[in-house]
């Protein structure tokens, strides 16, 4: 369960870094790393949401613990030579094709379904040793039911901790079915007679603690990267809100700017300033406003110029009457 991933907060607008409390380097066993290339899922993106990173870590898990599954079935191998059992070897074999087939799918990402092979092969080896011992069951064969712990093992690893369960208990309806119905030696089946309690007991108590152990123990886990998540995530959340305060500060500040170079500008025109304008910098916010006003003063002050030279063009005129009429007086003519 070590190695569980964590990841950096990306900043949604990218326009400022994380924090670095909410920035945390991906830590990883460097014996493991060549085999997590191999057979663990691909590590989500940073804004990956709970549930992508809640399988994940089921699959960085369960990869842990294929080497040790590996090495189980190879070791049995020479076991599987000198067995009475001819269909052990096949068995064996079997197993190896399925947990390759579900590493690969594991580091495909296919977590659940790697996680159902693995379980249906790891309870099928100790079974099928089992309901196939020449003879029927015997006395060497009870050791074979602690191999059921083995598939508790990797339902709590790959699949859903409730699943531990739902494992126990068709471990243990096997085990009764095994006990009380299947062919048996006579050996075996007089002990079954004289101390069935005896027997089944110990199995059943296997099967119980190490699946309350198991589920407790991931559950716990899980619950604690459930608030560990929620609590990036609201840290997340409020450095973005501080992000948006200062950004909303600055925008507050560059329209205080803007409005005051407008009021200035409209203060020079009342004084008669007509060529007073709202400089277009990159700060100014209104700009669409300056600029409407900035063409609106200079529509004015053309029209300032207009009026100026048509009033000199009247009083020019009126020069040229009042001089017309008193040439026409001196002429004795009428004025015009």
């Amino acid at each position: 369960m070590k190695d569980l991933f964590t990841h950096s907060v990306d900043n949604s607008r990218g326009d400022a870094k994380a924090p670095s409390y909410l920035t945390v380097q991906q830590r990883e066993s460097k014996a493991f790393r060549w085999w997590y290339r191999l057979a663990s899922p691909p590590i989500p993106g940073n804004l990956a949401p709970f549930k992508e990173k809640e399988l994940f870590r089921r699959g960085r898990t369960g990869s842990q613990i294929i080497p040790a599954l590996y090495v189980l079935l190879i070791i049995s191998i020479p076991a599987s030579i000198t067995s009475t059992n001819s269909l052990l070897v096949l068995i064996i074999i079997a197993g190896l094709l399925t947990l390759t087939v579900a590493t690969v799918l594991n580091r495909l990402g296919k977590i659940n379904t790697a996680g159902c092979i693995i379980v249906a092969t790891f309870t099928a080896f100790p079974v099928a040793n089992i309901v196939t011992t020449p003879g029927g069951v015997n006395m060497l064969g009870l050791p074979l039911f602690g191999l059921l712990v083995l598939p508790l093992v990797c339902a709590v690893s790959f699949l859903p901790e409730w699943w531990v369960f739902i494992v126990g208990l068709i471990n243990l309806i096997f085990t009764f079915l095994v006990l009380l119905y299947f062919p048996q030696t006579g050996e075996l089946s007089a002990i079954l007679t004289i101390d069935f309690p005896g027997i089944i007991t110990p199995i059943i108590l296997v099967q119980i603690i190490v699946s309350i152990v198991a589920y407790l123990w991931v559950h716990s886990t899980a619950q604690a990267l459930r608030r560990a998540d929620r609590a990036e995530e609201i840290a997340k959340l409020e450095h973005d809100l501080a992000l948006q305060a200062e950004a909303t500060a600055q925008q507050q500040q560059k329209l205080e700017v803007s409005i005051q170079k407008i009021v200035e500008t409209h203060t020079r025109v009342a004084n008669g300033d007509f060529n007073a304008r709202v400089p277009l910098t990159s700060d100014n916010v209104l700009w669409p406003i300056s600029g409407s006003l900035n063409n609106l003063l200079a529509r004015v002050q053309r029209l300032r110029q207009y009026a100026a030279e048509l009033e000199y063009v009247k009083l020019e005129l009126q020069q040229t009457r009042e001089e017309n009429r008193r040439l026409a007086r001196r002429l004795g003519d009428k004025p015009f």
